[in-house]
């Protein structure tokens, strides 16, 4: 996650970076360090996923919302 968010986000120093996760907020805030050691971005902001997506993708689910050069 952390190699296609380098390569594919756009004006990273003011994109706000969003992280979604399935009831595991501590390996969540470890990507989000992961990011910060990597790139600047403007901020990080953490949520729970919803739960269409949850009750498909289950507890543990980390989601990485940017916006990038394309989609993947």
């Amino acid at each position: 996650m952390i190699d296609v968010l380098k390569e594919q986000i756009v004006d990273s120093e003011n994109q706000t970076v969003f992280i979604a996760h399935g009831d595991c907020l501590e390996e969540a805030k470890e990507v989000g360090g992961l990011i910060n050691a990597s790139i600047k971005v403007k901020d990080l902001f953490y949520s729970y996923i919803g739960p269409v997506i949850g009750s498909h993708s289950g507890p543990g689910t980390i989601a990485v919302f940017f916006m990038g050069k394309e989609r993947e």
